[in-house]
């Protein structure tokens, strides 16, 4: 249990500002520092133009993400941390890192798809804590997800059959996919390769 699962009950007020500075600090920390990580080797390549563009949707809090978030041979830490953001755990209010690998494996299979939508976000970043409500409510949430480290996301696109997407980032074999058409969505993953 962490400090704030036994500081005293507050008024509604104290309660918002509390979860507004959480945030505010959670979000300044993870615009703080730049990262750098490899390309996945397989989409090292630019992709049209020698840039990579994404363009997200997250269904959750109504933002959005429509631009270069790599050019000139290197990822642009102002959009990383833009990504970061969006992709937030909304419940929690906690900024994670993403790998941003996991937006090249996007950013292909966009174009690999010829979408003209953005990827409609149904789970982006998730904090441990979320991530064990979320395994109460589900077994087929895993205790160590990739939501967790920030190397995972679960996408849909409307102009693209759902089958059609986890077919796609099966055969870039960048990762983890898998398939929930009943739930609506694709997950997508910097881990090891396999599939469900």
């Amino acid at each position: 249990m962490g400090s704030d699962d036994r500081a005293a009950p507050m008024n509604g007020r104290e309660t918002g500002r509390r979860g507004f500075l959480t945030f505010a600090a959670a979000t300044l920390t993870a615009l703080a520092v730049p990262v750098l990580v490899p390309a996945v080797p397989a989409l090292a390549a630019p992709l049209a133009g020698g840039v990579r563009r994404l363009a997200l949707h997250n269904i959750n809090t109504n933002e959005q993400f429509s631009g270069v978030y790599w050019a000139d041979g290197a990822y642009r830490p102002d959009a990383l941390k833009r990504l970061d953001v969006l992709l937030r755990d909304h419940r929690a209010k906690q900024v994670g890192r993403y790998d941003p690998r996991l937006f090249d494996v996007l950013a292909r299979l966009r174009q690999t798809l010829d979408s003209d939508e953005p990827f409609r976000v149904i789970c982006g970043y998730r904090s441990r804590r979320t991530n064990a409500m979320a395994r109460r409510r589900s077994r087929g949430v895993a205790k160590e997800s990739y939501h967790t480290r920030g190397m995972a996301i679960d996408v849909m696109l409307p102009d693209v059959e759902l089958k059609a997407i986890a077919t796609a980032a099966r055969g870039m074999e960048a990762g983890g996919v898998g398939y929930y058409p009943r739930s609506g969505f694709v997950h997508i993953d910097t881990g090891p390769v396999r599939t469900w």
